[in-house]
């Protein structure tokens, strides 16, 4: 269901059911095919961890020659690990790219435009309604998935397009895995009301900690929100598992960098 592929340079994941519709461009970006050098090796998107600016504007670069866009084409935000979700509806030249938009989901039903989020362990999430052509991405770290910001997402595909849950596909990207994530109690009890917790919360050798299934937890979300089972893909890649391919926060420390997750329909 998922298979690496490689655009120039850049060597990135694909979901092999949003590549069968013809409208749609995605990619979850390894670390490899980019200019960043150090703990940053290679494709980093971010200079907040230390890289440097013009490595990242030069990454960008080769990103979008790669797909064959423009930088401009995409569209990132500010990642606060909240659940505020960006809706856009209208052309984004109407949106002040400068303004910083402190949100970790974002949803358009606008061709051309590459929406993004950048991960190092957390959950990439991709949505599309096949018929009504929305799509949507989301950034689900604990935090988030405390916060139900996916289950906010179908939500906000329902309520604000009209869509019906049985044509919304979800793709849950590469992230850390219940193999190499250990919280704390803190993260425990961020869950509490969520009724399935027993199902992606096990126990450890550390007295007080737990192993979290972070993709599971959101993959529970998603189907509460009456997105059919079926219609939900998980890949089974750990980002702590396989540095080799993707940045991982857990197991690289702070100054590592962030691979781009994007999505986007064509014009």
């Amino acid at each position: 269901m998922f298979q690496f592929s490689k655009k120039g340079p850049v060597e990135y994941l694909e979901a092999t059911e949003l590549c069968s519709y013809d409208f749609l461009i995605h990619a979850f970006c390894t670390r490899r095919g980019g200019i960043s050098e150090g703990n940053f090796v290679s494709l980093n998107f971010s200079s907040r961890e230390g890289d440097s600016d013009e490595n990242v504007r030069q990454n960008w670069k080769i990103l979008a020659t790669a797909f064959n866009l423009e930088v401009e084409q995409f569209f990132v935000v500010n990642q606060v690990h909240g659940d505020r979700i960006l809706i856009i509806d209208h052309p984004v030249r109407d949106i002040i790219r400068n303004q910083p938009h402190q949100c970790d989901a974002i949803i358009t039903d606008q061709p051309g435009l590459a929406i993004g989020i950048k991960t190092a362990d957390c959950v990439p999430v991709f949505f599309a309604d096949k018929k009504k052509r929305i799509i949507g991405v989301a950034h689900a770290g604990w935090k988030g998935t405390s916060l139900n910001i996916t289950a906010k997402v179908v939500d906000a595909f329902v309520e604000k397009f009209s869509c019906n849950t049985d044509d919304i596909i979800a793709v849950i990207g590469p992230s850390i895995g219940p193999c190499c994530y250990q919280v704390d109690g803190a993260v425990f009890d961020s869950m509490k009301a969520d009724k399935d917790r027993a199902s992606f919360f096990s126990p450890c050798c550390m007295q007080g900690h737990w192993m979290f299934d972070l993709p599971l937890a959101n993959r529970h979300q998603i189907v509460d929100r009456g997105i059919i089972p079926t219609n939900i893909f998980t890949t089974d890649y750990c980002t702590s598992c396989n540095t080799g391919f993707f940045f991982s926060h857990r197991r690289e420390g702070a100054s590592t960098g962030r691979q781009l997750n994007f999505i986007m329909l064509t014009q």
